[in-house]
């Protein structure tokens, strides 16, 4: 899939490109859509407390999109759990699996959100501990450090939540990789 990208509008770094979690979601979605997953499957009324839907779903797996801010993750683990206990259907499965996807630390991004290496330390610490049942997939976003990929630039009509397009356009997007390892690249755009 193609990295996409937007400017950030946090103080200091407005303009700079970070990781577009819109853009993102929405590729996933067309993606999946063509394979015949349900998408915003609700959740039924039972369970309305934890939310109005579930992202996809097919066949007993549910998937989660999670590039919010980090403490959501325990909220869609903790549901998925519930769902799974209870044996909740969706698309016409009892849930079996689930699967979360996250983009990974090297990609700056607004202040708070999960990053794929924070992830794998909170369900490592959860599952050494048996907190959950359910089986789950961790799916982590990279991309190519020091190289240029193409990257799918958006602006948004408002710099903050907005999903109203203003442009869409293709760019080149250099990935320079950090000082340490596990520290965030820098997106150059051409």
């Amino acid at each position: 899939m193609p990295l996409h990208i937007k400017a950030s509008d946090q103080a200091g770094i407005q303009g700079n490109p970070i990781f577009d979690p819109v853009g993102t979601n929405e590729y996933i979605k067309a993606a999946l859509v063509k394979l015949e997953w349900k998408a915003n499957i609700p959740i039924p009324e039972a369970y309305k407390f934890l939310g109005t839907d579930i992202d996809f779903g097919k066949a007993g797996v549910i998937v989660e999109s999670q590039f919010s801010n980090y403490p959501f993750l325990l909220n869609n683990t903790l549901r998925s759990e519930l769902f799974f206990k209870a044996g909740t259907i969706f698309a016409g499965y009892p849930t079996q699996l689930v699967i979360l996807i996250t983009k990974a630390l090297m990609f700056p991004a607004s202040n708070s959100t999960l990053y794929y290496e924070q992830a794998v330390r909170q369900l490592t610490a959860l599952t050494d501990h048996h907190v959950f049942d359910v089986p789950i997939r961790l799916v982590g976003l990279f991309e190519q450090q020091n190289a240029t990929v193409p990257a799918i630039w958006t602006v948004y009509s408002s710099a903050r939540y907005s999903r109203t397009i203003q442009t869409r356009i293709t760019r080149q997007c250099q990935i320079i990789s950090g000082r340490l390892a596990s520290s965030r690249c820098l997106l150059r755009l051409f």
